[in-house]
């Protein structure tokens, strides 16, 4: 069934394709300004059946819901562009644009993003998000069709999207579509809760990829394997999984990782910590990310749009090479 509700995604990254899917699957239209991107990206938006607009400016015009989802470091120039778009639109919209900043930032970040918009507060609305697990899937062939008649999306594996600040989304099938959850008035609690979930299991994966490699530098990989086996099952088999999935996300997650840091440091106090910065441990986590990203031969093929099936030990054997200077 289409719905004349049109929602605009930026950008069409994993996670913004398959989100444009679930919402192409439940009869909604999204629209998306790709103008100067790479191949790779416009094969993408095609497959996920976005239509192209050419400016900013015509986004903001056309859609009435922009979901922002690009990487954290981008997260405050995406929205000082579609700031200066509803400055200069010459469109009298009847009803608001909603701007929803689904980015993985801190709670202080959020709060500047959302001062960005306060000159055009009387057509765009500020709405802090985040996104908590992975990429939607749809439905395999079959399965869901019950789920699906009780409530939208129920048939797809989604992730929550926790929503705060003034401004709860008006549309209540949108809002079940996405999965989100409204925690409240207070710009800067989405991102939190954001932070929160990732620190934990992003810390977790960071131990994980710490140890591994370590273990195959020092030749008891598979002794380390066996031990987590034994003592702990349920965190090995979750770890070594988790590992494995890492090479193509963790230039993302590198600044994803300061931010969390800001968080526990500005807004759980840990910058007051007896005896220094208490959140500066994700500095030093990102640095594991960036490590992957930059120095290992994973990361250097997804540079590549590259992929290759890999272990856990792949990983490991990789990030070892990479830290003891090898090829």
């Amino acid at each position: 069934m289409a719905v004349q509700t049109k929602v605009g995604i930026v950008s069409v990254g994993e996670m913004g394709a398959a989100v444009a899917k679930l919402l192409v699957a439940h009869g909604y239209t999204v629209v998306t300004n790709i103008t100067g991107r790479s191949e790779y990206t416009q094969k993408r938006a095609a497959a996920a059946n976005i239509a192209l607009l050419g400016t900013d400016q015509a986004l903001v015009e056309q859609a009435d819901y922009i979901l922002s989802i690009v990487p954290p470091r981008d997260a405050l120039a995406t929205a000082k562009r579609f700031v200066a778009a509803a400055s200069t639109s010459g469109k009298s919209r009847a009803q608001p644009l909603y701007y929803l900043d689904l980015n993985a930032v801190s709670p202080g970040r959020a709060k500047i993003i959302a001062a960005e918009f306060e000159p055009v507060a009387s057509s765009v609305r500020f709405v802090d998000g985040g996104i908590i697990g992975g990429p939607p899937k749809a439905p395999e062939a079959g399965i869901g069709s019950a789920a699906a008649s009780s409530e939208p999306g129920a048939d797809w594996k989604r992730p929550s999207i926790p929503l705060s600040g003034p401004h709860p989304l008006p549309d209540e099938h949108l809002a079940k579509v996405l999965n989100t959850r409204y925690l409240g008035s207070n710009v800067g609690a989405a991102s939190g809760l954001k932070c929160c979930f990732a620190s934990m299991i992003k810390g977790l994966i960071a131990l994980s990829l710490q140890s591994f490699s370590t273990a195959e530098s020092l030749g008891v990989y598979d002794e380390l394997q066996i031990a987590l086996k034994h003592f702990q099952p349920h965190i090995q088999q979750s770890t070594t999984r988790m590992v494995t999935e890492i090479p193509p996300k963790a230039g993302r997650w590198v600044e994803e990782m300061h931010e969390i840091g800001r968080c526990f440091g500005e807004d759980g106090g840990w910058n007051n910590a007896k005896g220094g910065d208490g959140a500066n441990v994700y500095e030093r986590i990102a640095e594991v990310y960036r490590t992957i990203a930059d120095d290992t031969v994973l990361g250097k093929e997804r540079q590549e749009h590259r992929v290759r099936g890999k272990t856990s030990e792949d990983v490991s054997i990789a990030l070892s090479d990479a830290l003891h200077g090898k090829e």
